[in-house]
């Protein structure tokens, strides 16, 4: 990955197989108390082995769309978390909520700082 690209994204090889990781993400999301919102196979919808997790915790969703010059904030939400069966094996890949949070403003930067912890508990899931 390109080098600014690479900050943006992390990327966590997981330990275990395509199917495996995805029921171990799931189960994380449920364990930290957020849902998953929706699921997308796109394997059966383009033919490669990825599977898009979409997630959302509710009280950080609202509290970061409250103000409406924060609303921007949407554009990346609700938070996702790709797992693709690649040669080399299996790989999650999810926005680093961290490098938002060195550009966001105020309050929007903790919600998001507290959304990169989450996010970091989720993908040590599967490590």
């Amino acid at each position: 990955m390109e080098d600014m690209m690479a900050q943006m994204i992390k990327v966590v090889k997981s330990k275990y197989p395509y199917e495996e990781t995805i029921e171990k993400i799931k189960a994380k999301v449920e364990e930290i108390g957020w849902s998953v919102v929706a699921e997308h196979d796109m394997e059966k919808k383009v033919g490669v082995r990825v599977y898009i997790i979409e997630l959302c915790n509710k009280e950080f969703a609202k509290k970061a769309l409250e103000k409406p010059e924060n609303r921007w904030i949407s554009a990346f939400m609700p938070c996702r978390l790709a797992v693709a069966d690649n040669p080399d094996g299996v790989y999650v890949y999810g926005m680093n909520m961290g490098a938002f949070a060195g550009m966001a403003p105020g309050e929007l930067a903790e919600i998001l700082k507290k959304v990169s912890e989450v996010d970091e508990a989720i993908l040590s899931s599967v490590l």
